[in-house]
């Protein structure tokens, strides 16, 4: 039987790459293995490393974000040009079928190869607010996966037509949460005392870093434990109390969740759809440079649900040691937090974005 091949176009960050590779899954799982499946992304960010070790055949390109008004902007159309001609030789040279596109810089040429090949594009929407790249390609795509109902009114008609709403796919881990058993311990965790995560994303957060280093003085004083996820960027020195653990990197996740009972995060759309699943009580900043304000409208729909807390960088040094304390004060807000967070969380979404691509070769 001849495979359908997809290529997929993700990466940049954890938050564009995880949820594809949970699609990709779920294509393989439906599909009893008669769909094969190839990554194309950047030469140096998380998905060239995570992807072949995923065991996936990968396309790195040379594609980078735009670099702004700078005198490397000349040379961005070239690397638009060399990533094109990328994605159409692993078009023509894999026989690919159809594309899916996670969003951001890196679905950019990848979908017009797509388009030039006259292949279906599938777009992945993990924001309320779609981001700049998936509105450029709404146009040209056959359906667009949406994570949250509040996405229409961003839309216009023509777009709304080809919209399903799924949820933002999470990874197979973070579903089966629940199954996992003395989570603090195999974090090397006091179970009986309360444990706070710390993330920023795959690449870390220089806001929250910079403010949970200069409070490491309160924070060593609170009845509490400290999982502090920094990203390879924060290189800072620092003496740590004995109440603080710093990774650079996270990589079973799904437990640190379970070991969590208050998570200060990012509010990037996977971010926010893992805690959604987790159920936990979360204090949410939003990345203030997001180009389309994207962190801030998705804790702002959970704020306004009494769902998390929301504090905004500009407030962190008169709010955040506040908030915290109160939170590890109080169980009741805890708990109040954490079920109202779980009831916005989508646990189907890969199996439907999955189940939808297929049908469209049927």
């Amino acid at each position: 039987m001849k495979k359908l091949k997809l290529l997929i176009a993700a990466g940049g960050t954890g938050g564009h790459l995880f949820p594809a590779m949970a699609v990709a899954k779920e294509l393989e799982k439906q599909s009893d293995g008669s769909v094969e499946i190839i990554f194309i992304g950047t030469e140096n960010r998380i998905e060239s490393k995570k992807v072949p070790e995923a065991g996936y055949k990968y396309y790195p390109m040379s594609i980078t974000g735009f670099p702004g008004l700078r005198p490397t902007a000349l040379l961005y159309p070239i690397k638009m040009l060399e990533s094109i001609m990328t994605a159409l030789r692993a078009i023509k040279n894999d026989n690919i079928k159809g594309l899916i596109c996670a969003g951001a810089y890196i679905s950019i040429p990848p979908a017009y190869a797509a388009k030039l090949s006259r292949l279906p594009i599938f777009l992945m929407e993990s924001n309320i607010n779609p981001g700049k790249a998936n509105k450029m390609l709404f146009k040209s795509a056959k359906k667009i996966f949406t994570s949250w109902e509040n996405t229409n009114s961003y839309l216009n008609s023509d777009t709304i037509s080809k919209v399903i709403l799924t949820g933002n796919p999470v990874r197979d881990s973070i579903l089966k949460i629940s199954e996992i058993k003395n989570a603090k311990e195999a974090l090397s965790f006091n179970p009986k005392q309360k444990l706070v995560l710390i993330i920023g994303g795959s690449l870390g957060a220089r806001s929250i870093n910079e403010i949970i280093k200069d409070n490491l003085n309160t924070i060593s004083k609170m009845d509490a434990n400290f999982l502090w996820q920094t990203g390879s960027s924060f290189t800072d020195k620092i003496i740590l109390p004995d109440n603080i653990k710093k990774t650079e990197f996270i990589d079973d996740m799904a437990t640190a969740y379970s070991a969590a009972d208050l998570v200060i995060s990012r509010s990037g759309a996977t971010a926010v759809s893992e805690l959604c699943i987790a159920g936990k009580a979360s204090i949410l900043i939003p990345m203030a440079g997001a180009s389309n304000n994207e962190q801030y409208l998705n804790a702002k729909n959970l704020s306004n649900n009494n769902a998390a807390i929301l504090i905004e960088n500009n407030e962190l040094k008169d709010k955040l040691m506040t908030e915290l304390s109160i939170l590890l004060g109080s169980e009741e807000k805890r708990n109040v937090l954490s079920n109202k967070i779980q009831s916005f969380g989508k646990t189907n979404a890969a199996s439907e974005i999955a189940k939808s691509i297929l049908n469209s070769f049927n």
